[in-house]
């Protein structure tokens, strides 16, 4: 009764740290962050900065704008747009995001149409997320027009374009944002850009890939240049920065959630099969241990799960995937080791950590998880290969039917024996299967002697050896046998 209830309460302690697990991932920012946390964080997280470039629209007789249907915002050698990000880490409620200053200059060049005059309205957006706008200033040929409007929406000024006019438009103005920014590219044109984005203060940014392809980029003293500048360019992607940033333990967790999904709905069915692994791989190698012992084996490996989890908030996931692998595969290998034997334990359980705690959960972490988990699979497979290949054999069960056929003395001899006073058995005679003594010379079943067969006293095999033979070594370790 004593050990079904423990059994018991050992596998009700599997199925409830990988149920607990598995909804503690499903909804880590909900628990690892504070109501504050999670208010600073989506504050911060719209004030990504995404800027376009400026529109051109026809006046209608009647007053009203339309989209123009000529090209008039042509960007060439003296069209350029520079963007310098004053970037910094800032933290508060114990969370941590980049932000910057933002100082824009856009310089466009807006040509009349060849043909006749027509009326327009230039339109320069700003982002709808700004917090601050200020040193906003609007030129045209180094004249501030004074028909122009401004709101925190946008800039906008209308005039009449000469046919063979050519006017210089200055843009700048300065702000605050976080983590991103984005330049928004004209479509459907064929267009010459010239842009550079300078984050200052801090280096590691980089270009994602939804962004279009940086022509240059450059290291300055405390930051770093991205340089987009092309000719004849028909673009279908805008221009993008991301900013490096500085996790604290939480926003690391919280990196991982998807990841870490997918490998606590996984858990349980590895953890179960696991230990039937770990159960059959000891059977093959003729190893018996309680239904206890490998429970407490499967509770070890589920401890992988949550310790990798949060030990990844603390020093990144790929230390925390080393550390952890090193210090449950520690636990396992002395706990296995001292209920099972260290000499036939380790190989086996060390395979087994490797498939399940590496390929099979490790993997999921990465890109190749369709790869790791077939690897794993594979590895999994050759290990019982392996061990079903170098499994003990039975010598009776070998014998088969020639064991039937052995004199009826034979097994009155073995009643006979087995009634006298218990000695020291010392194996199994290799032509009959007859139970050895040490006493025995000749075995009692079939008469042959005992004499020639030596056990290897590195891994208790034995065989025939001739008696003349002066140096002998195991057929299964390759160790050399000890005399007589």
């Amino acid at each position: 009764m004593g050990k079904k209830v423990i059994n018991g309460l050992l596998l009700l302690g599997i199925v409830g740290l990988l149920l607990v697990y598995f909804f503690t991932v499903n909804d880590l920012s909900g628990r690892i962050y504070t109501n504050e946390q999670q208010e600073y964080l989506s504050y911060n997280s719209s004030r990504s900065i995404s800027q376009v470039a400026p529109t051109l629209n026809l006046v209608m007789p009647e007053g009203m704008v339309g989209d123009l249907d000529i090209p008039t915002l042509i960007p060439n050698s003296d069209s350029r747009v520079r963007a310098t990000l004053d970037a910094r880490y800032e933290e508060q409620q114990g969370v941590g995001v980049t932000v910057y200053d933002l100082e824009f200059q856009g310089e466009y060049l807006l040509t009349g149409p060849a043909l006749s005059d027509v009326d327009v309205e230039l339109v320069f957006p700003f982002p709808g997320n700004l917090e601050t706008l200020h040193d906003v200033r609007f030129t045209v040929d180094d004249v501030e027009p004074a028909d122009a409007s401004y709101t925190t929406r946008a800039i906008s000024w209308r005039t009449t374009l000469r046919s063979g006019d050519t006017h210089q438009v200055d843009i700048s103005y300065k702000a605050n944002g976080a983590s991103n920014f984005a330049y928004g590219l004209p479509r459907d044109q064929r267009s010459q850009i010239d842009v550079v984005v300078t984050v200052a203060g801090l280096k590691g940014s980089s270009v994602p890939r939804t962004s279009l392809p940086t022509t240059d980029t450059g290291s300055t003293g405390d930051g770093e240049t991205f340089t987009w500048d092309y000719t004849g360019l028909i673009a279908n992607r805008d221009i993008q920065i991301t900013l490096p940033s500085q996790l604290s333990f939480a926003q690391r967790i919280a990196l991982l959630q998807d990841d870490f999904q997918a490998m606590a709905g996984l858990a349980p069915f590895l953890v179960g099969l696991f230990v039937m692994c770990l159960a059959g791989l000891f059977s093959l190698k003729g190893l018996r241990m309680p239904l206890e012992g490998y429970l407490l084996a499967g509770l070890g490996l589920a401890l992988f799960y949550p310790l990798l989890t949060f030990t990844s908030g603390m020093i990144g996931i790929v230390p925390a995937a080393m550390v952890t692998l090193a210090v449950i595969s520690g636990l396992l290998f002395v706990f296995l080791g001292l209920t099972a034997g260290w000499k036939k334990t380790w190989r086996p359980v060390g395979l087994l950590l490797l498939v399940f705690a590496g390929f099979f959960s490790l993997g999921m972490l990465t890109p190749w998880r369709d790869l790791s988990l077939t690897c794993g699979g594979l590895l999994l497979l050759a290990t019982f290969m392996w061990a079903y290949a170098r499994r003990p054999v039975d010598v009776r069960s070998a014998l088969g039917s020639e064991a039937d056929t052995l004199p009826e003395q034979s097994a009155d001899r073995d009643d006979a024996l087995t009634s006298a006073q218990p000695a020291t058995v010392y194996g199994y005679c290799m032509h009959c299967g007859q139970t050895l003594e040490d006493s025995y010379t000749f075995c009692p079943g079939c008469g042959h002697d005992t004499r020639e067969i030596r056990r290897c006293r590195h891994c208790d095999h034995q065989q025939y050896v001739l008696p003349e033979a002066e140096s002998v070594y195991c057929v299964q370790c390759g160790n050399r046998m000890s005399q007589g």
